[in-house]
């Protein structure tokens, strides 16, 4: 069974409930201006539909077609536009492998990226600032080495301490979290493109 195939009978397994945002996350999520964004991993989308009751035009991507399919029922749905406010949500979806190399290809400019609670390849994270418009954002943020000791969960998942500070030299690095040294379960990067 692959991958995509063990998310998307996760996801069939679900309820029907809009998945929740931790509030560490929308903390983070809150520092991005509103404006064209990309969603990598977006899973069930969470993250997207936070981000769309902000003013934010969203692009979730994410290889598992049933959590997609998931998101586009809770901006349709009544309950998920109440959750959104007044505004309607702009979401689009798109069924994309990003371990696949020509994964990003053709998917435009953004003013933002977010990559929550997945750990992309380096050959993945290499690629983003070709999206990225001037000024835009790159926000990562993904479970530390602290979450694998905690329950088990792959350690190759999981940023180790400052992981990603010197990975990305086209962009600016603006803030760093050590989820480690504040008993918090995630690292976060914040970057800038000039």
């Amino acid at each position: 069974m692959s991958r995509a195939d063990l998310w998307n009978r996760r996801y069939r397994d679900k309820t029907s409930v809009a998945p929740e945002l931790p509030v560490e996350l929308q903390q983070s999520l809150a520092l991005l201006p509103p404006g064209h964004t990309l969603d990598l991993a977006c899973g069930d989308g969470a993250a997207s539909l936070y981000l769309a009751g902000r003013g934010h035009r969203v692009l979730a991507v994410d290889f598992a077609i049933e959590g997609l399919k998931r998101l586009q029922r809770f901006v349709t749905d009544s309950v998920a536009s109440e959750e959104l406010g007044k505004r309607k949500p702009e979401i689009e979806t798109r069924e994309i492998d990003l371990s696949l190399p020509d994964a990003l290809s053709g998917l435009g400019r953004f003013d933002n990226i977010v990559l929550l609670r997945y750990l992309p390849e380096t050959s993945l994270l290499q690629r983003l600032p070709e999206l990225m418009t001037p000024g835009a954002y790159l926000l990562i943020k993904t479970l530390n080495s602290d979450y694998h000791r905690q329950t088990g969960f792959p350690e190759r998942f999981c940023l180790q301490p400052e992981a990603l500070k010197d990975s990305l030299p086209a962009l600016t690095l603006v803030k760093y979290e050590n989820g480690l040294s504040q008993g918090a379960l995630y690292d976060s990067y914040l970057y800038l493109f000039k």
